[in-house]
């Protein structure tokens, strides 16, 4: 539906999880579980590329 491999989504929810369980709610941040989020892609060999939006 996304275009986002099946494997891809469940690294993300892996990522989700963990940071989640780990890190304490008051020091949670949009920014940290998105680093969080790409540091488990390219550690399981995910390539992330950045493109700007249609019409940015």
């Amino acid at each position: 539906m996304t275009g986002v491999p099946d494997a891809a989504l469940r690294v993300i929810a892996a990522a989700i999880e963990d940071y989640r369980t780990l890190v304490p709610p008051d020091r949670s941040t949009p920014a940290l579980l998105a680093e969080t989020i790409a540091e488990y892609l390219i550690s399981s060999h995910w390539t992330v590329t950045l493109t700007a939006p249609d019409g940015a």
